[in-house]
């Protein structure tokens, strides 16, 4: 029943922003990087990922995000797709607080669970004039599994032409 409400609301809110902002222009930014990935259940092993990740803003402080990432001590990939609300001041593009959910997904469900997620995610760009690098930490909570996990990592911005 949890899925069900959490997919009706993030359904809801995209759509809202999507009818207000109809003339809105979107802004796709595409990231190649690596993570770690920690579990609080000491049954799922910690591992390190390579892959990338995209977030199109349909306004402001809203955003579709995704992301796809291969786990290369386990051989797995997982992947993510949601929406994600900037809490902080949204036309700095070099600090960012988001919170928001996504649904996971993943080849290996016994090592990372498939199911809907809350989560908060912070980026930092510490060096803005010399590098398109952005630092990322997300936390996130599984509705089915009640489980805990943390990334933290290294993003590479791509320029789309």
């Amino acid at each position: 029943m949890r899925k069900l409400w959490f997919t009706a609301g993030l359904v809801a809110l995209l759509l809202t922003t999507m009818l207000l902002n109809a003339n809105a222009q979107a802004v796709v930014k595409v990231y190649a990087g690596a993570n770690g990935i920690w579990v609080a259940d000491e049954a799922r092993p910690a591992d390190f990922e390579l892959g990338g990740s995209a977030a199109a803003s349909l306004s402001p402080h809203i955003a579709a995000v995704g992301g796809i990432w291969y786990g290369v001590a386990h051989s797995y990939i997982r992947g993510s797709a949601g929406a994600r609300y900037t809490v902080t001041d949204a036309s700095d593009p070099n600090f960012s607080i988001g919170l928001g959910g996504s649904y996971h997904f993943s080849s290996e469900p016994a090592i990372r669970p498939e199911e809907f997620c809350v989560e908060a995610a912070i980026g930092w760009k510490p060096w803005p004039q010399l590098y398109r690098v952005t630092l990322v930490a997300l936390g996130a909570y599984g509705l089915d599994t009640s489980e805990a996990h943390m990334i933290a990592g290294v993003r590479y911005d791509i320029h789309l032409p």
